[in-house]
């Protein structure tokens, strides 16, 4: 009996152990990452992101020690799966990190891979959210071309949307809607809904920042239901928020409380904090404003979103968070609280007024202090209300004269007399504000009420006589530099940044380049499709010579069919690929009037190098040489300066 029991215990405990040593080789199977697996692994993964982005993460996170089993392709499709979920959760500068490391390896590559356009667009777009908007439009450039050069449509697409959004947000709004277009007509073509979704959630964002929005609304809701027909879940939750947004401003509140609601009962499948706490920003000024308001419900709301953005990157969050909760106190009546709310603010917007987030400061300054002014005067601190006041319009003065004193110039002498009016209202209003200050304490509530008329009658007007002014400044400068036609620098202005930079780089010993472009057999085009085509062609010439452009370089239209570029800072080396890159895009593009046409340029590049050329005459004469040569050698080509 005890050997039968023994020989029993040692079978049963045999089976255990195999068993086990089976589970261990299944977690194995299942846990370590290989070539063999790893379609399916990233199938999952694409899954769980729009799912479970948490999930997501998680699993990448855990895989990562395994990375070195994987072939390059494989690497940087596990960089870019990285990548996106960092974007997603608003961790842009960790989505720098990781697609910078990848884009290293993906120069080992034979050949370019559409898995390197997309971390460009993502890496593109941290820089974009970070206010960067530089790199972000350079990223977007290279990733496009590789796109381009692939025939990959959907990233051809995306590209344009990439760019155009960079546009509105400079409020470039003709060029964003060329780009948006062209995408558009893409996305139709090849019915993908991701991209669909994508192009009509820029469009209703475009279309919001053009005040139409009965056009906005449409797009975003097509938005909407693409991105949940393509399942991507995340995205569609964004454009819920954006229709929530836009019934707030509207004002029809009861249906933005809803549209918000409907985002956060999904909120434990939202990786996005960003998104989360703009919701709860929403509903707390959905709250303060609709008809039966809800002081408690706006101030809790609030209190809600604070939780959600102690570790946001892009530089307005935490400045306009800080702000919104201002106003809101101020709305409910908290001043004290709207007070301190604002002094973080200003904590905020400390770091960021010699940056490159410059114009994000000085927006919130102000309405810093504006508020800060009407909540003085609420507290009956009349002196302090006057000097918020006081700093708020030499702030404005400030801003304006920053802004145009080297741009308007020429055209100083038909404003004197208008900005004289300025300063003689200025002073006036000084002088009220400082006789009313000093019977103030002696004034009845009616005396009161009317100050604030008054003022803000005064404060209205010159308001009014600023923005009218800076706005005829802007249009007449606008008029005297830019070509009708093609909406980049005309003959004058170019000539006249040629000479700039020639001046400059001569006294600073920096380098500088320009080439000349002309259409080749422009007349052609004219004659065979009409003059209609012919200005069409330039059109979009000139729209992608200036997407090359930085922010320092000017891309104008030289006369007729022939544009300059202008490049302050680029050596020889680097604008031949820029000339390059410029005759490539346009050779590739295709054309409406005919799909099968194609468009080519011949252009003449030259540099300035250790004063080779005495003038910024001489410099253009020889770009205008060196162009004559590459048309006469079979047109088509770039001919540099040797």
């Amino acid at each position: 009996m005890s050997n039968k029991f023994t020989f029993n215990y040692v079978k049963i405990s045999y089976l255990v152990f195999f068993l086990f040593l089976l589970n261990i080789c299944e977690v194995v199977a299942s846990e370590v990452l290989n070539k063999a697996r790893f379609d399916q692994f990233v199938a999952e993964i694409e899954q769980l992101k729009d799912n479970n982005p948490s999930k997501a993460f998680h699993e990448l996170e855990k895989q990562i020690i395994h990375i070195h089993l994987l072939s390059i392709e494989q690497q940087l499709v596990f960089y870019k799966l990285q990548t996106e979920l960092f974007v997603e959760q608003a961790r842009y500068q960790q989505a720098q990190e990781i697609a910078d490391e990848a884009l290293k390896l993906a120069r080992e590559l034979s050949t370019p891979s559409i898995v390197t356009t997309e971390l460009l667009y993502a890496r593109g777009f941290s820089h974009e959210s970070l206010g960067d908007y530089t790199s972000a439009r350079e990223d977007y450039l290279n990733g496009f071309e590789i796109a381009n050069s692939l025939k990959n449509q959907k990233f051809v697409a995306t590209g344009l949307i990439n760019l155009g959004a960079l546009d509105y947000l400079m409020e470039k709004f003709d060029r964003a809607l060329i780009m948006f277009n062209d995408a558009l007509a893409i996305a139709n073509k090849i019915q993908d809904s991701e991209l669909l979704g994508f192009i009509n959630t820029e469009l209703g964002i475009l279309y919001d920042y053009l005040n139409q929005k009965e056009k906005s609304l449409t797009f975003y809701q097509k938005a909407k239901q693409h991105y949940l027909d393509a399942g991507k879940n995340q995205y569609a939750y964004n454009t819920m928020r954006n229709i929530a947004q836009h019934y707030s401003s509207i004002e029809q509140y009861e249906k933005a409380i809803e549209a918000y609601k409907e985002v956060l009962a999904d909120i434990d499948k939202i990786s996005n904090n960003e998104l989360i706490a703009s919701v709860y920003v929403g509903l707390a000024w959905a709250h303060a404003r609709k008809k039966n308001k809800n002081p408690e419900a706006s101030y809790q709301y609030m209190r809600m979103a604070s939780n959600y953005i102690e570790d946001a990157e892009q530089a307005d969050i935490p400045i306009n968070h800080a702000l919104n909760q201002a106003y809101l106190f101020f709305e409910l009546a908290r001043f004290e609280d709207a007070l301190l709310a604002l002094d973080k603010a200003s904590e905020y917007m400390e770091p960021y007024q010699n940056s490159n987030h410059r114009a994000v400061a000085n927006n919130a300054k102000l309405d810093l202090l504006y508020l800060k002014g009407e909540l003085h005067y609420q507290l009956k601190q009349y002196k302090k209300a006057s000097d918020a006041q006081n700093a708020l319009i030499e702030f404005v003065t400030h801003l304006l004269k920053k802004s145009n004193v080297d741009e308007v110039e020429d055209l100083r002498m038909r404003y004197e007399s208008q900005q004289a009016d300025i300063e003689k209202q200025l002073l006036q209003q000084k002088e009220s504000v400082q006789a009313l200050m000093l019977s103030e304490t002696q004034r009845t509530v009616e005396s009161r009420q009317w100050f604030i008329v008054f003022f803000g009658i005064v404060a209205l007007m010159l308001g009014w006589i600023l923005i009218k002014i800076a706005s005829g400044q802007r249009k007449l400068l606008h008029a005297t530099r830019t070509d009708s036609l093609t909406g980049v620098a005309n003959r004058r202005h170019i000539i006249e940044q040629v000479e700039k930079a020639f001046l400059a780089a001569t006294q600073q010993g920096t380098p500088l380049s320009l080439f000349m472009v002309d259409v080749d057999d422009f007349k052609k085009i004219n004659d065979q499709c009409g003059h209609k085509v012919g200005d069409q062609v330039l059109t979009r010439i000139a729209l992608i010579g200036q997407a090359l452009m930085r922010e320092t370089d000017t891309f104008g239209r030289y006369g007729g069919e022939e544009f300059i570029a202008v490049l302050p800072g680029v050596a020889s080396t680097q604008v031949n690929t820029i000339a390059e890159r410029l005759r490539k895009q346009v050779a590739e593009s295709r054309w409406k009037h005919n799909s099968s046409a194609t468009v080519t340029l011949s252009i003449g590049v030259v540099s300035l190098n250790q004063g080779n050329y005495t003038s910024s005459q001489a410099l253009l004469k020889k770009a205008d040489q060196l162009l004559y040569k590459a048309k006469h050698q079979g047109k088509d080509k770039v001919f540099c300066d040797e």
